[in-house]
């Protein structure tokens, strides 16, 4: 059921994801949502681009850093 694997209306754009995410590690969904739309002149939700680098296999990691919890005993 669902759409099959490959296709879709961001699957051509995969090249172009990768090597926003190789030159900046960091970016955000929002960026490469923009990024997107500015370079291709199409427009999706962040959270298809989120699908897409999730099938491909990309991650995404929490800082190791947090503040210090108020309640943490010493």
């Amino acid at each position: 059921m669902g759409r099959p694997s490959g296709t879709g209306k961001l699957a051509p754009h995969v090249p172009f994801f990768e090597e926003l995410i190789s030159q900046d590690p960091d970016i955000t969904l929002f960026e490469l949502r923009d990024a997107l739309a500015d370079a291709e002149g199409i427009k999706v939700q962040h959270s298809a681009i989120w699908h897409l680098l999730k099938r491909l296999g990309f991650t995404h990691k929490k800082s190791h850093w947090s503040p210090p919890n108020g309640t943490a005993p010493k």
